[in-house]
């Protein structure tokens, strides 16, 4: 199964032919509009957002899904997507701190609010959880109400790790490669973009996109995995 996330920076219906490309089984797209669920071919198209032009959706391409009952659209955004029965996909894109401001006060955008809403759904049948997660390590602040090794830390408490860093041996903060190039400048790199899987699972390969590719669709790269 091949799984990429992948902010593309508004107007996926013109850059779906860039994803198609890279062959997913399931796409995590971030700043995406909202669409009619068979508006892609071969896929199924779940989205979430306040914005019609600017929300979380999910492709998935030639398997049956459908969302969970469990979701909560007050939580920004984080979408449960059950994949044929067995796999369940949580796609994400955090809003963290900034939640409430964008949307309104009955609005959450915190990580570790959104895995204890959806604690019980975690624990049953294959996880993944993937997204833009708007945060890194190097952003930790001491007893930091949003910091990442937190997130880490209870994903790992479901059995999880990342894919990325797990594969490559790479400590967090450490990535020689952005997933997020801020203001779109090769020189202010930044690891953001996540997909948490299965410690268990094997993994045949992990990449991350190449700025040069990718760079004049988006101000980030895709994520790719490929695991058993």
């Amino acid at each position: 199964m091949r799984i990429i996330t992948w902010n593309c920076n508004l107007k996926l219906a013109t850059k779906f032919e860039h994803l198609a490309a890279l062959e997913p089984d399931v796409a995590i797209v971030q700043e995406s509009e909202e669409l009619p669920e068979a508006y892609f071919p071969n896929a199924q198209y779940y989205w979430v957002g306040q914005n019609p032009k600017k929300g979380l959706g999910v492709l998935v391409f030639d398997r049956e899904a459908s969302v969970d009952p469990s979701f909560n659209d007050k939580l920004a955004f984080f979408l449960p997507i059950n994949l044929q029965g067995k796999i369940r996909f949580l796609a994400t894109w955090a809003f963290n701190h900034r939640a409430p401001g964008r949307f309104g006060a009955d609005f959450d955008g915190s990580a570790l609010n959104a895995f204890n809403h959806y604690q019980e759904w975690l624990r049953n049948g294959d996880v993944v959880v993937a997204g833009d997660f708007n945060n890194s390590v190097v952003w930790d602040k001491p007893r930091g109400k949003y910091n990442f090794s937190d997130i880490d830390s209870r994903l790992s408490q479901h059995g999880l790790v990342s894919a990325y860093h797990s594969h490559h041996a790479v400590n967090f903060g450490c990535e020689p490669k952005g997933t997020l190039f801020h203001t779109k400048k090769r020189d202010k790199p930044f690891y953001i973009d996540y997909i948490y899987i299965d410690k268990n699972k094997p993994l045949k390969s992990v990449s991350v996109g190449d700025y040069d590719e990718w760079i004049q669709l988006s101000d980030h790269v895709p994520v790719v995995v490929d695991v058993e």
